[in-house]
């Protein structure tokens, strides 16, 4: 006897199931990060904004934009007069930034454009990490990048180009990774378009691409960087700086010269001084120490080498913004060795509690903890509405990004000069008799002696004092026909009015360049 089987009925066939990892979720996740991080962001720049926190720098680049929105080229007004943004350092990428200022004619988008360009530079880091190690330790690579100490003191320190490097950067090592090596090298070559100093990362992708075995590919894209640095340095920038030289460049008679002071600051500052070394193991340490075994540690070590060569000691520490772009290589570098090591779980610990002690002793700790209330800010608020738009105001560091956009500002000095030592004669001057800028506020009272015969006190509270320009009355020629007629029979001759009316003319010329 045949036993008949079971009768089976088709089953509805089952969507396929999303894997944890494909590339849709791991984009989402990023960009949640991203996200995440672009809100701290915003509030530690606008924060330190509202508190007065923001100095000369934000005011600089503020006063570039403004002219490039308006069509106009690059000035910046507070350095000197006609000085080109272009001819202190060759950032063109700023460019991008006047078409949304044109639309917000307020410096604060800056802040906010700097803080969206970071945040994409986390979501980037945040994504290429997901596919490469996992879910949740991709996520907290990114979250480890994003509150890195380099990353943090960018954010906190006013608004600067390399701001546009970072998301670019992060694509170029994100095409490295993923074996995309002409890509990797295109969007390599567009960081000179950035600032001059980039050239120093170029070299070391191109170190790392030879490495990897693409030496052509690197060959040209070093020679790229050699060329388009030495162009910038010789040609661009000294026919639009101020000064027609790079200011920047240490001053030597020869290259011989120049070796020796350079190797001088190299040993002071990582032997002598120590603080570039220091440094420079504060960032490894925070990046997980391992990516030191990824061909891509070249492109931190030339540009922050080349920094700890100069002999301005502000480029070797953790301060500042110098450090952004090392921070992105380095995670990428870090992500790149750990994918030979698949047991990397205590890497990942450790870079979990880094992540958490920099957010516990960096300056994010501000955007989420509570505040104070600032009465000094608004006294300062109330005494910068006193000065009408469009005028001419010296004002202190902290006070200017208030001003960049409805009047001309210029930076107010202990000498009351320019960075080229033309005096200073605006319409208006406001004085913070706590300033912590040029080491105190005891050059203040002597200025304020000084400034006492040619402006007059406008308003004063809390430490600020706004100063006017005092009217001066001048005495008219008589043009009248009587008025000479009457002069002619006095004894005086038409030669002799003619000589007096030149030296009237000359000294109104004098009195108005004086100040008078």
């Amino acid at each position: 006897m045949t036993t008949r089987p079971p009768l089976t009925y088709p089953r509805p066939a089952a969507a396929p199931a999303q894997l944890p990892h494909s590339p849709r979720h791991r984009r989402g996740a990023a960009t949640a990060l991203g996200g995440a991080f672009l809100l701290f962001y915003l509030t530690l720049s606008l924060h330190r904004y509202d508190r007065f926190g923001s100095g000369v720098d934000l005011a600089i680049f503020g006063q570039a934009v403004k002219h490039l929105a308006a069509g106009q080229a690059p000035v910046v007004d507070l350095k000197a007069p006609g000085f080109l943004a272009f001819g202190d350092h060759f950032d063109p990428v700023i460019a991008l930034a006047a078409p949304l200022y044109r639309i917000w004619p307020d410096i604060r988008v800056l802040l906010c454009i700097q803080a969206l360009l970071i945040a994409v530079a986390v979501a980037i880091v945040a994504e290429i990490a997901t596919a490469t190690l996992g879910r949740w330790r991709g996520l907290s690579a990114g979250a480890a990048f994003g509150t890195s100490v380099g990353v943090q003191n960018t954010v906190d320190f006013d608004f600067h180009e390399v701001a546009f490097a970072a998301p670019l950067l992060a694509l170029a090592l994100r095409a490295y990774l993923l074996g995309r090596w002409r890509l990797c090298a295109a969007l390599t070559a567009g960081l000179l378009l950035v600032k001059e100093d980039s050239a120093f990362i170029m070299l070391g992708i191109a170190v790392a691409l030879a490495i990897r075995g693409r030496r052509a590919l690197a060959a040209v894209l070093a020679a790229w960087a050699v060329a388009g640095l030495a162009i910038v340095l010789t040609i661009v920038i000294p026919s639009l700086s101020y000064w027609h030289r790079y200011t920047y460049a240490p001053e030597a008679e020869g290259p011989w010269t120049l070796l020796t002071a350079s190797a001088h600051s190299l040993g002071t500052s990582l032997v002598t001084d120590g603080t570039a070394s220091r440094t420079l193991v504060l960032l490894l340490a925070g990046a997980g120490v391992i990516g030191a075994r990824s061909p891509l540690i070249w492109a931190a070590l030339i540009p922050f080498l080349v920094r700890a060569a100069n002999a301005n000691p502000a480029y070797w520490g953790l301060g500042f913004h110098y450090n952004l772009l090392i921070e992105v290589v380095l995670f990428a570098a870090l992500i790149d060795a750990l994918r030979h090591r698949p047991r990397a779980e205590p890497m990942v610990w450790a870079l979990i509690a880094w992540m958490t002690a920099a957010l516990a002793c960096g300056p994010l700790v501000t955007a989420i903890s509570p505040q104070e209330d600032c009465s000094r800010c608004r006294a300062a608020h109330t005494e910068l509405a006193v000065i009408p738009d469009g005028a001419t105001v010296a004002a202190d560091a902290y006070l200017l990004p208030h001003l960049v956009d409805r009047t001309t500002g210029y930076l107010l000095t202990p000498e009351c000069t320019d960075s080229a030592g033309h005096p200073l004669t605006p319409d208006w001057v406001v004085l913070d008799e706590r300033t912590s800028t040029y080491g105190g506020p005891s050059w203040v009272p002597a200025l304020t002696r000084r400034l006492a015969s040619t402006y007059e006190e406008v308003s004063a509270g809390d430490g600020y004092l706004v100063l006017r320009r005092r009217a001066v009355a001048r005495l008219e020629w008589p043009g009248a026909a009587s008025s000479v007629r009457v002069a002619l029979q006095n004894g005086f001759t038409a030669p002799d009015l003619l000589f007096r009316r030149v030296r009237a003319c000359q000294c109104d010329h004098w009195h108005a360049r004086a100040g008078w």
